[in-house]
């Protein structure tokens, strides 16, 4: 019987550590469909408008999914040479240009939403952008958003 348990936890075990070291691949596809659909439900899209925004979507994907591929490449780079890699924190300046990147892309983003969408469809967007960044905020220790505290306790990808 202590066998059988032993197994049984070991099994358990093991198959919990793969599952925390396996890597979900990202898909830019379907980041950009969840987006779209996410959109269309509180936008109430046509055809034309969800096309658009999926194709903004979509640009906006593989553009995360270019940085995701060089931050990789970087590490892979740095196993190979026989360091361990690890997480710098960026500098003020260099946070600051991320911030100030951020925000440019946002604004780009919005001007492309408002000639997609009417009025009224405009200003449902942007409440629930700000409803969205007011999730992100309650859901990060500290308030200062990100991906903390998901459902389950797991960050998101790992």
């Amino acid at each position: 019987m202590k066998r059988i348990l032993f197994c049984i936890f070991a099994t358990m075990f093991a198959t919990m550590t793969f599952a925390q070291h396996q890597r979900r691949e990202f898909n830019p596809e379907e980041m950009a469909q969840r987006r779209t659909m996410a959109l269309h439900e509180v936008l109430q899209l046509d055809s034309i408008q969800l096309q658009a925004v999926f194709l903004m979507n979509y640009a906006d994907a593989l553009t995360m999914q270019d940085s995701i591929n060089a931050r990789h490449e970087r590490m892979e780079k740095m196993r190979a040479e026989g360091k361990q890699p690890e997480r710098v924190r960026p500098s003020d300046e260099q946070m600051q240009a991320m911030i100030e990147l951020q925000k440019q892309r946002e604004q780009v983003r919005d001007e492309q939403m408002k000639t997609i969408l009417n009025t009224d469809q405009f200003e449902k967007y942007l409440k629930y952008k700000e409803e969205q960044r007011e999730r992100m905020r309650q859901a990060r220790p500290g308030g200062r958003g990100g991906r903390g505290n998901r459902p389950g306790g797991a960050p998101h990808g790992r």
